[in-house]
């Protein structure tokens, strides 16, 4: 058996290599196991022979990757075996999603062995969940056709001028544009836009009343989301019309003419974005009348079915559920803020699943809800806030957010779905943050149902992050 000290330098180098190229889900994972085995079996297994069994078991994971093989060929084999084999799946899972498991591998020691701080994700490459291993004849056609990578956020207001000025300096301002970092690996980028882009008028609300407010961005706004890398926004929520039907078309047409669609209002019943000769269809809801309501299933029907007949996969978007902490869980039942009705979610998704969507992404409580799999199809009940610049409280959950992906063949069938945890900062801006406070925080979101069959997918083939075009339809 070779010393422990050359045993470790083989693995820390493994890592730091692999980190180094570019591969952040394998050095994650090799650091993870070799955490996880550290802390199982730590104290009765050498360091030696943690080094060969958590190489020994990424190789069940990942059986062609040389580099690795090569490794473990270098160690000799372990004198004493593990007292419990680890279900390579589950095993996996636990260390990557269960409590503390969730942590990032810096800064942790661990019986001596300094886990590298190198093997932080990228903030821009969200650990991915694979639903259900696709059967051997799907996994070759993979590399030759990309997925189609949807990135989603929940509310966006880059500041506000009414009724007084909310905006943000030269500085935080080109932090917002930079946002697109977080972004920008990914074919289409979907958001919320609450309020509206508009350079005079006044609010319809009357924001001197407890509990009311209004937003209202420069036109000229609608580059910097465009910067950001926004292709769709959704406008079905309930600061759409602070500044009237005026406010909205001014909206509409700034946003168009920086190459965004608007979707969920009249004159913007559907967009369309085709990647690669995939065409994907959005659409948008909310509680509110002054759009197509959500509880109108007969409407949301005939939409879903129409924009299936010219795209390959149709993406829900929905404004609804309560607001603020006591909104962080599960919806389970028709909610109310405020004594106004704010609908059912959960209802809402599964009836748009039901009725041949491919994915559901809510906002407006503006706080992290959990998200689950519905008949093999993602449901995010609530992204919170992306960017709520003095806008929205960042107190408490109100601080935490989430950028939720999900990934598709082209062929329209879930490949993945994960998520790039955010931290608000005072001012409303979001940073991705991987640390153990944030990653806590975000534990427990997992449903059952996508809990019980994930495994890792560690070699999804890189998306053009540029659609191929970009088109909007109305329907009547």
């Amino acid at each position: 058996m070779p010393s422990d000290n050359n045993s470790l330098a083989t693995l820390r180098e493994l890592i730091h290599r692999k980190h180094k190229n570019g591969q952040q889900a394998e050095a994650l994972v090799l650091t993870r196991l070799a955490q996880g085995l550290l802390a199982k079996a730590g104290r009765k297994l050498g360091h030696a022979e943690v080094s060969h069994h958590a190489l020994g078991r990424y190789l069940e994971l990942m059986p062609e990757d040389p580099e690795v093989r090569q490794a473990l060929q270098k160690l000799a084999a372990p004198s004493r075996p593990l007292a419990r084999r680890i279900h390579p799946v589950r095993g996996l899972f636990w260390i990557l999603f269960v409590a503390s498991g969730m942590a990032t591998a810096a800064a942790i020691h661990r019986n001596g062995l300094p886990l590298p701080e190198v093997a932080i994700p990228d903030p821009t490459a969200p650990v991915v969940l694979r639903v259900r291993p696709p059967p051997p004849a799907a996994l070759a056609p993979a590399v030759a056709e990309p997925p189609i990578v949807i990135r989603a956020v929940g509310d966006i207001v880059l500041g506000s001028n009414y009724p007084h000025p909310r905006l943000p300096d030269a500085r935080d301002h080109q932090r917002i544009a930079e946002l697109h970092h977080t972004l920008n690996n990914a074919d289409i980028v979907v958001g919320n836009l609450e309020g509206v882009l508009y350079d005079h008028g006044k609010s319809r609300k009357d924001v001197s009343r407890p509990g009311y407010f209004t937003f209202r961005m420069p036109k000229s706004y609608a580059a910097t989301l465009r910067e950001m890398g926004f292709d769709v926004l959704s406008l079905a929520n309930n600061h759409a019309m602070d500044f009237g039907a005026e406010g909205l078309q001014a909206t509409q047409s700034a946003l168009r003419a920086e190459g965004i669609q608007p979707v969920g209002v009249p004159g913007a019943n559907v967009a369309t974005v085709t990647v690669r000769g995939t065409t994907v269809a959005f659409l948008g809801y909310s509680y509110l009348t002054t759009f197509t309501h959500m509880d109108n299933e007969e409407q949301i029907r005939r939409d879903i079915e129409r924009a299936q007949s010219t795209a390959r996969l149709v993406i829900v978007t929905v404004h609804a559920g309560s607001e603020g902490e006591s909104a962080a869980g599960t919806p389970e039942q028709d909610e109310y803020f405020m004594n106004e009705y704010r609908g059912n979610v959960r209802r809402f998704a599964q009836f748009a699943i039901d009725a041949g969507a491919s994915a559901v992404f809510g906002h407006g409580p503006h706080v992290v809800r959990p998200y689950e799999v519905y008949k093999d199809k993602p449901i995010f009940f609530s992204l919170g806030n992306f960017v709520g610049y003095r806008s929205f409280s960042t107190k408490g959950k109100l601080g935490s957010s989430i950028v939720a992906e999900v990934r598709f063949s082209p062929q329209g069938q879930l490949l993945g779905a994960g998520i790039i945890p955010l931290k608000m900062d005072r001012s409303g801006i979001p940073v991705a943050d991987y640390s153990l406070t944030s990653l806590s925080a975000l534990d427990g979101l997992l449903a059952k149902q996508l809990e019980k069959r994930p495994v890792l997918e560690l070699k999804m083939p890189a998306a053009t992050a540029v659609p191929q075009s970009v088109s909007a339809t109305t329907s009547p």
